[in-house]
């Protein structure tokens, strides 16, 4: 089952709403790029790579700087630490981040994790929204809609949100909103 059919029509507006909420609170309009890092100023979060976390063990840091079968985490939540892939392109790093945050304003509850035992289990509910209201914080629907309107293509709206190709084409599949390349 993907994404969209994992997620019911009224779940994704509630998200997408969450997210308009929040780009409100924080003073950004949809047609405006949400930053990562103005997030992290919000909710006093520390942004960090795996080779800068702080008391890390060597093994560990040699495992995540090594693989790219990770994306980002939370690492704690008092206070919130966040440490993301510094192998990914900045605008995958925007996203990862907006999904991390999006488990915070979800209030979702932290899974352990050990990478030098096995991968986190993760409810698959909670990936699928942190996923969606993630893409909604960086590219709101109303967000897609101005670039339309705008006769924008797909790599200008990328560049625009700070967003890669596949998380606009994603948007713009979800909401029915298609961009020329």
């Amino acid at each position: 089952m993907g994404l969209i059919e994992s997620l019911s029509t009224e779940n994704r507006q509630r998200l997408e709403a969450i997210a308009t909420e929040k780009r409100n609170i924080l003073g950004f309009k949809a047609y405006e790029p949400l930053p990562a890092e103005i997030l992290a100023e919000h909710f006093q979060a520390t942004i960090f790579t795996a080779e800068t976390v702080p008391n890390t063990e060597s093994e560990q840091v040699k495992i995540l700087c090594n693989s790219d079968n990770w994306s980002a985490g939370i690492i704690s939540q008092k206070p919130l630490l966040i440490v993301y892939n510094s192998r990914h392109t900045p605008a995958r790093k925007q996203s990862n981040l907006m999904h991390e945050f999006a488990h915070i304003i979800l209030n979702h509850k932290m899974v352990c994790y050990d990478p030098k035992t096995e991968p986190p289990q993760r409810r698959q509910q909670d990936e699928d929204e942190a996923v969606f209201l993630g893409g909604c914080l960086q590219i709101p629907r109303r967000g897609l809609l101005w670039a339309k309107q705008k006769q924008m293509n797909l790599s200008q709206v990328a560049v625009h949100f700070n967003a890669s190709e596949e998380m606009v084409r994603f948007r713009g599949n979800v909401n029915g909103i298609f961009f020329d390349c």
